[in-house]
């Protein structure tokens, strides 16, 4: 195999790799599991994700790269070199890699993932804001000058930006987004039921039952977990209504933010934003709901792009194509000398 170009979409809740010419190639929850003693890493992707809250002794489940932000270089180097030997199998050549970061990361943030970057097998790596990756994949034209108004919202972070002509003219960022709801919810069951739960049992409330308007037909699920006073197993049943109230102000804050955005855009582009609408991507976009109450905060029609969740990747992929357009604004490689990589 010759060298592939990979574009990266690390976030919270998952790895996706797309290779130019083939797609998406790679779909992993950014986790892994390491043993304590030798920190060296046992498990990555799907099993160390699904070992949370499971782990034997010894052995513990971290995230090493969150919104952005590395927490542990060696482990993050390990399971993105992990993923990246699994797309590039044997090749001898290292990939050039675009990967999405979101608008907020500072600088010694983004030095700190192309250094991991790097050292996980990237020849160079170009880092582009995520919601002008998410336009990208959704299909915005880099040449377009007319203005696209892109949601974001993934695991880690809710990133909302107006494009025109293959850059952002404004950008807003929270740390609310899909991990919040699950905590949310976490928070609500031991609150009002003294019911202990853990992450996953929360992520799969909120993926079967949560909303952010009232369901048409409300909707219950049980719940089992553990009881806060007794210590013995609990089972309860939720509706999908008491869901969609603890996570009510959370998703009020993402419609602040995006009418505050507004606010500060000029009045053409949001001519032009009201013609094409507003594009919701990220993989807590598919929340039940959720298009419908910001069409109607905003005013403008909204639009859930097919499997939502991969178009970041996607837009990294195309942004490769694409890169005599976008290294007019800025984007460029950069290689290991140039960022003084460990």
């Amino acid at each position: 195999m010759f060298g592939y170009d990979l574009g990266v979409d690390i976030g919270t809740g998952t790895v996706v790799i797309s290779v130019v010419g083939k797609g998406v190639v790679l779909n992993e929850p950014t986790y892994v599991a390491y043993d304590t003693e030798s920190e060296k890493i046992l498990y990555a992707g799907k099993r160390a994700y699904y070992l949370q809250g499971r782990e034997p002794k010894g052995v513990e489940v971290i995230q090493p790269i969150r919104n952005g932000v590395v927490s542990n270089y060696s482990l993050a180097c390990d399971m993105l070199r992990f993923f990246f030997n699994r797309v590039l199998r044997k090749t001898v050549f290292r990939p050039r890699v675009v990967a999405s970061v979101p608008s907020i990361n500072t600088d010694v943030d983004k030095r700190i993932i192309i250094s991991v970057l790097i050292n996980s097998g990237a020849r160079s790596v170009c880092l582009i804001e995520e919601p002008l990756c998410a336009a990208f994949g959704a299909g915005v034209d880099p040449l377009d000058p007319s203005g696209t108004f892109v949601i974001d919202i993934g695991a880690g972070t809710a990133d909302m930006a107006v494009v025109s002509q293959g850059s952002m003219s404004q950008i807003e960022t929270l740390n609310i987004a899909g991990d919040t709801f699950d905590k949310a919810i976490l928070d609500f069951l031991q609150s009002k039921y003294g019911l202990l739960i853990g992450l996953r049992t929360a992520e799969d409330v909120k993926i079967n039952i949560g909303c952010a308007i009232p369901r048409p037909q409300p909707m219950t699920m049980q719940v089992k977990g553990r009881n806060e006073i007794t210590g013995l197993p609990q089972t309860i049943e939720i509706s999908s209504e008491e869901i969609c109230y603890c996570i009510k102000p959370y998703i009020e804050k993402i419609c602040e933010r995006a009418k505050e955005l507004f606010e500060r855009t000029s009045p053409q582009l949001v001519s032009d934003i009201t013609d094409s609408g507003l594009i919701l991507t990220g993989g807590s976009s598919q929340l039940y709901g959720l298009d419908k109450l910001l069409s109607n905060a905003l005013s403008i029609d909204v639009t859930v792009m097919p499997r939502p969740n991969l178009c970041v990747s996607k837009g990294c992929e195309e942004a490769l194509k694409k890169m005599h357009i976008l290294d007019r604004y800025g984007y460029t490689f950069k290689t290991k000398e140039e960022v003084r990589t460990r």
